[in-house]
């Protein structure tokens, strides 16, 4: 599954350049992928709730065209590869305007509990799995 998260972009995140600092392109993937969870019904909130937690192992970005205060950007998410203890999400990021390619990148991350200790969802949360799983 695909999921489309649309962002405009505001002047705060731009540089002296007048260009989107790069730094702020962890956090638009941050929301594109809770977004993602809530078009999933499963809001991070909600699992946090039951204990999950899913810390990032690992960003990767590729760069590929700026955009500036006011644009709009269309982030693609989707999930890339999911085993139950580990997760890698991909994006893509497009100008909507313009429809230049912006970045490509992905995000790795595993569950675990409250105690950042490592959990398999399909032994704990067999539901969550297949939730998770649907998507491939």
């Amino acid at each position: 599954m695909n999921y489309i998260y649309e962002r405009k972009i505001n002047y705060y995140e731009t540089d002296r350049m007048g260009i989107v600092h790069h730094s702020n392109y962890i956090r638009f993937l941050e929301e594109a992928r809770c977004a993602f969870l809530d078009a999933l019904d499963m809001p991070y909130s909600m699992l946090e709730s039951l204990g999950i937690m899913i810390p990032v192992l690992g960003v990767q970005c590729d760069f590929k065209h700026h955009v500036t205060f006011n644009d709009t950007i269309l982030i693609d998410v989707s999930i890339k590869s999911f085993n139950g203890v580990r997760l890698v999400m991909q994006y893509t990021i497009t100008d909507k305007n313009s429809g230049n390619l912006v970045l490509t990148g992905e995000t790795k991350h595993c569950f675990t509990n409250t105690d950042l200790k490592p959990i398999n969802l399909k032994k704990h949360f067999e539901n969550i799995y297949e939730k998770f799983n649907k998507t491939l």
